[in-house]
């Protein structure tokens, strides 16, 4: 079946993003003002570990929506690398389905591993790192979060199946309900002073019924889970297990650059918990935050647009391709330059008022944005090849995230340049390969010149907008 995003589909997408990243921004006024210095840093601790407890989907969620989304265009079989191509357009819902208990059994091993690594390992970190505070309460409040994070993983991929099947409104509303609902209790809970254990469980709540809703909305998507139950007898545990292993080709190879991507971002805030001081922690965790939020606000077309480019290319649509992907290359840049303006003029000053102690000093925010800015580029075009079912700059990304972790710590632990130690070592592993390489390949292959890309990327995005106002006005 064709993948098209509609109007409605764009501008729920970035309702969407925004509310997931305005969550978090929208909480740390709050955060910041009833947590102390040292229980700030811990909270950004947790969300660390919880990210490399998240590790262990190693790339089956990603792999898993994009072999969705080669059903769903009509792909008869699946293929360890590249796609066959059809014409065909209606699902296989046989092979969907068989892709889905796949899906259950590898999911069912990794979360249960990731709970008994988070209660283990993860216990004895945050207690290592939290040996000067006094009391079991911050003991407590990770365990609900280990549990979130439990949940999260068990339960995740639906989010990702909903935009592999282009439900791309459905995804993006169940995000907006439930980070509301987040926001709500954790105000409600930081209120009645239950401190880091009320955010703790006001992310469980959020990622309970986001990930119910995600389940939901899935089998009720154009009739799915009717369809499936209809070749519910065609589901053989032969092909099931055929299926992973056509799946983990590249699933490992996602779980790699996951990996390399998390050592090449989230990493340094666990080195700048063992260097400097958990209040330090919280405002160089604050800084990326916020150049996270910018550069995600930025690049929800290319989150958005993932499914149709890969609809687009196993149908061989290389002009629209082409289109979608210079639409996404533009609109980044251009919102990323704004949004990072809108930040310093505003949000800074509004946040020094609230917790005065918190100083994040303008230009270390813009080291850090920068290093996110190549990050996300990095992505954008590397993301063409995964679309294509080839993860052909894995190498890349390795050698990059080995050189940040490596120089962060001859840089903070030898050379004693904090905050700006971190930023330079992110940077300079990024620029001596990734953000150069994959966008000249990707390009190249796709036969995009940069004038072609900046007047398609204009062109696209002045319909785009003239469309989204005419929506608006009706």
């Amino acid at each position: 079946m064709n993948i098209n995003l509609s109007t409605k589909d764009v501008m729920w997408s970035y309702v969407g993003i925004i509310m997931s990243m305005a969550s978090n921004l929208l909480l740390l006024p709050f955060i910041a003002y009833y947590l102390n210095s040292e229980m700030l840093g811990l909270w950004y601790v947790f969300g660390s570990i919880g990210t490399i407890a998240m590790l262990f989907d190693f790339g089956f969620a990603v792999t898993f929506a994009r072999n969705i989304t080669y059903c769903w265009s009509g792909a008869k079989t699946l293929q360890k690398e590249n796609v066959s191509f059809t014409e065909n357009i209606s699902p296989d819902y046989s092979l969907m389905g068989n892709v889905l208990q796949a899906c259950r059994i590898v999911y069912f091993r990794i979360s249960i591993a990731a709970l008994i690594l988070l209660f283990i390992a993860g216990t004895a970190y945050i207690a290592y790192v939290s040996r000067n505070i006094y009391g079991t309460r911050h003991i407590w409040a990770w365990i609900i979060y280990a549990v979130a994070i439990y949940l999260n993983l068990y339960y995740g991929y639906y989010a990702a199946f909903l935009r592999g099947v282009g439900a791309i409104d459905a995804a993006n509303k169940n995000t907006v309900i439930a980070r509301s609902l987040q926001i709500l209790v954790t105000i409600g809970m930081l209120a009645l002073e239950t401190g880091i254990i009320g955010a703790c469980t006001a992310y469980l709540l959020y990622g309970t019924v986001f990930r119910v809703l995600g389940k939901y909305k899935f089998y009720r998507y154009k009739q799915i889970g009717q369809h499936l139950a209809k070749v519910k007898n065609n589901i053989s545990h032969q092909e099931t297990n055929k299926l992973i292993g056509v799946v983990w080709h590249n699933a490992w190879r996602d779980g790699i650059i996951a990996i390399s991507n998390y050592f090449s971002n989230q990493v340094t805030i666990l080195i700048c918990s063992l260097f400097l001081t958990l209040s330090e922690t919280g405002v160089y965790s604050i800084a990326v935050q916020i150049a996270m939020a910018i550069a995600t606000i930025a690049g929800t077309l290319y989150t958005a647009y993932q499914p149709e480019i890969q609809a687009s290319y196993i149908s061989k649509d290389i002009n629209h391709m082409k289109s979608v992907m210079s639409l996404i290359v533009i609109s980044f840049i251009l919102l990323f330059v704004i949004g990072t303006i809108i930040f310093i003029l505003f949000f800074m000053p509004l946040l020094e008022y609230i917790k005065p102690g918190i100083m994040v000093s303008i230009p270390v925010l813009l080291g850090i944005c920068t290093y996110h800015f190549i990050l996300k580029f990095r992505d954008i075009f590397s993301s063409y090849f995964s679309c294509t079912n080839r993860i052909c700059y894995m190498n890349g990304f390795i050698v990059s995230a080995l050189l940040c972790v490596g120089l962060s710590f001859i840089c903070v632990g030898y050379f004693h340049w904090r905050i700006w130690g971190l930023i330079f070592a992110q940077i300079i592993s990024q620029l001596i390969y990734n953000v150069w390489k994959w966008p000249m390949a990707a390009s190249k292959e796709m036969k995009l010149s940069l004038n072609e890309m900046i007047i398609l990327g204009l062109s696209q995005l002045q319909a785009n907008l003239k469309t989204i106002n005419s929506t608006i006005l009706k």
